[in-house]
């Protein structure tokens, strides 16, 4: 069987657990999700999960320091029923540091880490966190993702998912635990896996600009054209001598053929070869480090480059062997 040269890019999980390098990392993922693919509330609830996932670990761990678990409770991981049964007839609070209490209309991102900021993560793990986390950062959950007209409604959650997820949430004695968002996690990660992750492995594996640049690159590319077909005719209707001076028409041909490419594949080999750079929004640029994306820019870069330049050649000895008829 032919193996795949591109198998080893990285993985929509990798990516989610900050495990690669730019381009083809979280904030860039972010970025297309939002101004691309227009659902970045998709990738905020499963980064919201994911941070109510470690207020729970730091919660048990937290338990099983204080003596309410034991050794054997934790054996069978985080998430087992044990663990839900022994915390569930378990009302005491890990005694902590006073703290202010979270109003529970707070958008979870101004609690969760910021995807970029590795030493405020880093920082929020010395809190220890109590059951009245856990809830609030479930009801808020609740109230920024599930309930109808919410903030950042999700529509792309199966109504019968939500409404699960509503009647457990919104019951007096309201569960907090993970594994009660464990369907919903996993159908938004199958989700981004087949509708978006391809998408953003198209525009930064292959790619190195942003839609705006590329429409830009579009009228410049035209304008160029524009230009060389004006010059070769003018040289040719004003009677200049083939070649000679008529040859310069190469660069304005190559600039037009090359910001047309760019257009057409979203990559642009300049910023690739020389700057070894990949826009992440207009003019604003993240150095290339993933090795694999590296290598398959600059492979690209390459192949456009000796394209556009074969294309202008042949248009301009065309034109330049086009005799001079002065009008």
């Amino acid at each position: 069987m032919e193996q795949d040269p591109h198998g080893d890019l990285p993985t929509l999980d990798q990516v989610l657990t900050r495990k690669t390098l730019p381009p083809v990392c979280l904030y860039n993922f972010y970025i297309i999700m939002r101004d691309r693919l227009k659902m970045e509330e998709v990738l905020d609830f499963y980064l919201d999960l994911q941070h109510h996932e470690q207020l729970w670990k730091r919660y048990v761990k937290a338990m099983h320091r204080n003596g309410h678990l034991s050794e054997s409770d934790l054996s069978d991981g985080f998430h087992s029923p044990r663990i839900l049964s022994r915390l569930s007839n378990t009302n005491s609070i890990f005694p902590q540091q006073p703290r202010t209490p979270s109003p529970i209309n707070m958008p979870i991102s101004l609690t969760r880490p910021s995807m970029g900021d590795l030493s405020s993560n880093m920082t929020s793990e010395k809190a220890v966190p109590n059951r009245k986390d856990l809830i609030d950062s479930a009801q808020r959950l609740l109230l920024r993702y599930l309930v109808p007209s919410a903030t950042k409604e999700l529509t792309q959650l199966p109504d019968e998912l939500k409404s699960a997820l509503r009647k457990e949430l919104e019951k007096p004695d309201p569960r907090d635990d993970p594994l009660l968002f464990s369907d919903a996690k996993d159908y938004v990660f199958d989700y981004m896996q087949t509708q978006a992750y391809p998408k953003f492995l198209r525009l930064k594996v292959w790619g190195n600009i942003t839609l705006h640049q590329q429409l830009g690159r579009l009228v410049v590319g035209l304008l160029c054209l524009l230009a060389a077909l004006t010059t070769s005719l003018c040289f040719i209707f004003l009677g200049y001598k083939q070649w000679d001076v008529r040859f310069w028409i190469l660069l304005p041909f190559w600039l037009g053929i090359l910001n047309i490419f760019i257009f057409l594949t979203g990559l642009d080999p300049i910023w690739a070869l020389v700057f070894n750079k990949s826009e992440t929004t207009t003019f604003k640029f993240n150095s290339i480090k993933q090795p694999q994306v590296k290598r398959i820019l600059r492979s690209r870069s390459i192949w456009l480059l000796t394209t556009s330049t074969l294309i202008a050649v042949i248009l301009t000895i065309i034109f330049c062997a086009i005799p001079g008829r002065k009008l």
